[in-house]
This record gives C-alpha cells, sequence and structure tokens, in this order.
C-alpha cells in the first residue's frame, strides 16, 4: 500500500500497536460521522415516498423518486472515485455532507411550491453528494487501521450505519405521520451537518502526487485492477442482478403494500427498520468470525436477501414481512462486511478509491432500469410475478457466482502480486 510513513496504521508503528479500535481515535471519529450521515440516508427516501403517496403518486412516481438516487449514483460515482485517489478524502466527506445539509434545508424550506416532477431531481442531487462520499470513506478506512483490525473496523461503521439506519426510518415515518414531511427534511438536514462538524478535525494524510495521471488514465487504472481479479468482477455482477431484480421491485412496492395491507404508514418505517436490525447480529458475527471460505459464507448466506421482495409477493402478516426483512438485512450484512475487507487487502490505496467506486457503480448500474420498470411490469404482469421472479433471480445469482474460481474464499486463486501483504488473519 503507498503513501505509508511512520505513523499509518499499516505499517505496524506507534498506532498500530495501539490495542483495538479504541487505539485509533481517527477512525472513530470517521465512525461517529458515518453514523450521523446514516440517518438523513434513510429518512430521505422515506420522507419523499411518503410524500409522493399523500400527493396522489403511485408506484410509478415513488420509482422515479427513488431512481433520482440510483441515476445519480451511477452517473457520478467514478468521478468520487478519482476523487478519493486524489485529494484529502476526510475534505471530500466534509464537503459533501455540507451540499446535502445546505441543499435539504432549501428543499424543507421551499416544499409547498416543489411539484412533484421535481422530486427526483432533488435525490439525484443527493445521491451525487453520495457518490463522492461513498469511495472516500470505504478506502479511508485502511488508511486509519491495521490490516488485522479491517474486519472489525468494517463491522463497527456497518453496525452504526445500520443503527442509524433504524433511528432513520423510523424518524423519517413518525415525522411524516405526525408532524409532517418539512419536519423529516430539516432533521435529515441537521444530521448531515453533524457528520460534517465531526470530520472538521480529522487529519487524514494527502495521496502521493507521484506518478499522477489524467483522471481518464486514473479511471483506466482501477479498471484494469479490477479485470485482473475476475473473482472481482463475478461479485460485481452478481450484486448488481439482485439489485435491479429483488431492491427496486421491494422498495417500490414496499410503501404501497404497508399502506394497503398493513394499516398505514407507519408499517412501512417498521419494515425498513426490520431490515437494519437484522444486520445487527450479522455485524457482530462478522466482526468475530473468520471463516476460511469467507466468500462462499457470504453468497450462501446473500441468497436469503431473496425473502426481501418474496414477503411481498402473497399477503403474509405484517410479523412475518417483517422477520423477512430482518433476515434479508442479515445477510447482507455478513456479505457486506467481508466482501469490503476483502477490497481493502486486495488492492493498493493507489486505485483503491477508484475501485470502491467500480464496485458501487456496478451494483447500481442497473437500478435505476429496475425502478423505472417496476410500474410497467406490475402493470403488464402483477406484482405478485414481478416479486416472485425477481426473488428466484437473486438466489440463483448467489448460488452461480460461487461457480467462478477466486469467489469462494474472496481472493485470487493464485497469488496476484500486490495481494501478498494483504491476506486476512486466520
Amino acid at each position: 500500500m503507498s503513501d505509508k510513513d511512520s505513523t499509518t496504521p499499516t505499517t505496524g508503528g506507534p498506532a498500530a500497536a495501539r490495542p483495538g479500535l479504541r487505539g485509533h481515535p481517527r477512525f472513530l471519529r470517521l465512525w461517529a460521522s458515518l453514523a450521523s450521515g446514516a440517518v438523513g440516508d434513510q429518512v430521505l427516501p422515506v420522507a419523499l415516498s411518503l410524500y409522493v403517496l399523500r400527493e396522489g403518486g403511485g408506484a410509478a412516481d415513488v420509482g422515479l423518486v427513488l431512481g433520482g438516487r440510483a441515476v445519480a449514483l451511477v452517473v457520478c460515482l467514478l468521478v468520487g472515485g478519482a476523487i478519493a485517489d486524489r485529494v484529502r478524502r476526510s475534505r471530500v466527506l466534509i464537503g459533501a455532507d455540507a451540499f446535502r445539509a445546505v441543499l435539504l434545508l432549501l428543499v424543507a424550506l421551499s416544499l409547498s411550491a416543489l411539484p412533484l416532477a421535481a422530486l427526483p431531481l432533488v435525490t439525484a442531487l443527493v445521491g451525487a453528494a453520495e457518490a463522492l462520499s461513498r469511495p472516500a470513506s470505504r478506502s479511508l478506512v485502511p488508511k486509519l487501521l491495521p490490516q488485522d483490525l479491517l474486519e472489525r473496523g468494517n463491522a463497527l461503521v456497518s453496525a452504526a450505519q445500520r443503527g442509524s439506519a433504524v433511528l432513520g426510518a423510523l424518524v423519517g415515518a413518525t415525522a411524516v405521520t405526525l408532524v409532517g414531511v418539512r419536519p423529516a427534511l430539516l432533521a435529515t438536514s441537521a444530521v448531515f451537518a453533524l457528520g460534517a462538524l465531526v470530520m472538521l478535525r480529522l487529519d487524514d494524510a494527502a495521496p502521493s502526487r507521484a506518478g499522477r495521471k489524467a483522471v481518464l488514465a486514473d479511471a483506466a487504472d482501477g479498471m484494469r485492477a479490477v479485470r485482473e481479479r475476475p473473482w472481482v468482477m463475478a461479485v460485481m455482477g452478481t450484486v448488481c442482478l439482485q439489485l435491479f431484480a429483488g431492491t427496486a421491485p421491494a422498495l417500490t412496492l414496499l410503501p404501497l403494500v404497508a399502506r394497503e395491507d398493513f394499516g398505514g404508514e407507519f408499517a412501512y418505517g417498521v419494515v425498513l427498520a426490520a431490515m437494519g436490525l437484522g444486520a445487527l447480529p450479522a455485524i457482530v458475527l462478522a466482526g468475530r468470525w473468520r471463516p476460511k471460505a469467507r466468500g462462499r459464507v457470504s453468497m450462501l448466506v446473500l441468497t436469503c436477501y431473496a425473502l426481501v421482495p418474496l414477503s411481498l409477493a402473497v399477503p403474509f402478516p405484517l410479523p412475518v414481512v417483517v422477520l423477512c426483512f430482518a433476515l434479508g438485512g442479515f445477510a447482507v450484512e455478513i456479505y457486506f462486511v467481508y466482501w469490503i475487507s476483502a477490497l481493502q487487502r486486495a488492492f493498493p490505496d493507489t486505485v483503491l478509491g477508484k475501485v470502491f467506486a467500480l464496485d458501487q457503480l456496478g451494483a447500481y448500474a442497473l437500478l435505476p432500469v429496475g425502478f423505472v420498470l417496476v410500474g410497467p411490469l406490475v402493470a403488464l404482469v402483477g406484482a405478485t410475478t414481478t416479486l416472485v421472479a425477481g426473488a428466484a433471480l437473486v438466489a440463483a445469482s448467489s448460488l452461480f457466482c460461487l461457480l467462478i474460481p477466486g469467489v469462494a474464499h474472496f481472493q485470487n486463486p493464485t497469488p496476484h502480486p500486490e495481494d501478498h501483504t494483504r491476506q486476512p488473519a486466520a
């Protein structure tokens, strides 16, 4: 990994000698900022989805609002990855949170004057800022922690984000139900502002300028690094299909199902919160359990994510849907902690931001299409068929991915020149 010095955690210097995560205060500052932003990330889609339904919109309108964020992620992630490898990553995070805080404050103040057609633009702008922050935050973690603490660090970040997501889902649904959308947006603006303030005192090292190339050539280096690891491409493609076939139909239809079958808008927040709650035991497990075949464990568990769309396909009672979403959250988090840690070990720091951008770009590439297609598909074949087909694709793709060499262990079947210093601790 490049940009090493005597104080970075990856060198075995003073920071690495400190015991546990509490010995790395810069990482804990990043953790607190990401936890704050996770609340805002969850409040916004809940508040705007329910607002659209209150204003007379349907599944297609909800899909457009949710799709705005997905489109922005697809368009802007590569830019975010290139920026994350060129400037201080803490500054990227501060700028992204500050932009979202100001934008949502303005939206809250002018909400009554905004037409529904403008809301996808709002979510797209918020998604653009998120696209800048994701590669920066994920590539910053291995700069703040030693290699043997990566799973624990990533698990702690996930715990904060999932716990905050539970809070955000409940706050969003409760605020809309009791006092309206505007207070929910004001709360979202505040938590993004808090995230920016927390990062102000984090002094991370600036990326090296040695050998810096033009932006397009720089991006090509990231793509080349991913192509050299076919197991990475296989997992990225699998997750892309699962978001398209499973997540897009489930998230688009959930607020309608909650309103029609579960008695109100609050049930929408409860079901989303269940996914975050289900992730918490997975975070504890992944932070402590070190299976040798982490990829095999991840992909087998990820088949359970098929329960998320499947639970909405038939009129299950609310407790069953809550349980299925909780199991889906558990499955995703097991995969996520092992996957992020594997990427942090497998790639050098000089391309890590771009690799995380490509990971997210691959995951979200088809998600906007999925959101747009849900409405027409439901009209053509019905909600049940759409959701059952999506669940089948989620389960089958996870199993098929395991046939690709390297996926079972989340590392190259033969050693890669850049992998020898990044093998996971047993």
